[in-house]
């Protein structure tokens, strides 16, 4: 059975998808060997993107975005946060366990 739709900031996505964009705002940095950095907020990218929300996250200017979004910019190196070689204190990618 597919998921459930909706529309979110003016975006079809699936039901549950909401809940990951309103928990990734509270990841406000990142940690990397040589300390934490602020995470980049869509629309502070050095990249520019079109206006109106992410288009592959849903998040809205101004919003963090959803950890594994491939238009996040790593906030150490500025490249792209779910393929850069930023070394990261745990291992783990930026995008997380879960992306």
């Amino acid at each position: 059975m597919a998921d459930e739709r909706i529309i979110y900031n003016g975006v079809e996505v699936v039901a549950w998808w909401p809940e990951r964009i309103e928990a990734a705002q509270f990841v406000t940095e990142y940690e990397f060997e040589d300390g934490e950095y602020a995470r980049v907020r869509y629309g502070d990218e050095d990249r520019p993107w079109p206006p109106g929300a992410c288009h592959d996250c849903a998040v809205l200017r101004g919003q963090y975005h959803v950890p594994g979004c491939d238009a996040e910019e790593c906030p150490r190196c500025r490249g792209q946060a779910i393929g850069c070689d930023c070394p990261h204190g745990d291992d783990e990618p930026l995008a997380g366990k879960e992306s």
